[in-house]
């Protein structure tokens, strides 16, 4: 993905949160997370370009979950984790993003793999 696509599709992400009134915020802490008190997603700088789209992606796939556990478990939140990327995933796709199956894979899996070993 070359730096004009990247801003493009950074645009499109920019356009949809904002039809759904959600704010999109740069932080230079490593964290990505979403505050649905707030409708804010917080994203972490420290990363690669083509990486905070996909986290951007994953963590819409947050925001627009249906499914929400009663209590937190290692199971439960690695359950949600794969749905807000598989989520993020279509809605990358909706937005014409463009998206590189094999690095869009690599990046979920790591990050999966990060819940599983804490």
């Amino acid at each position: 993905m070359q730096g004009s696509q990247l801003e493009e599709d950074l645009q499109k992400i920019k356009t949809f949160l904002s039809d759904n009134g959600i704010k999109l915020l740069f932080s230079s802490d490593a964290e990505n997370y979403i505050d649905h008190h707030t409708s804010e997603i917080v994203i972490g700088c420290r990363q690669t370009p083509k990486h905070v789209v996909y986290t951007i992606l994953h963590e819409i796939g947050h925001y627009f979950l249906d499914i929400h556990f009663d209590s937190e478990t290692k199971s439960s939140i690695v359950i949600e984790e794969v749905l807000a990327w598989d989520r993020g995933y279509d809605i990358g796709q909706t937005l014409q993003i463009n998206i590189d199956d094999e690095d869009w894979k690599e990046i979920m899996e790591d990050c999966i793999r990060q819940y599983i070993e804490q």
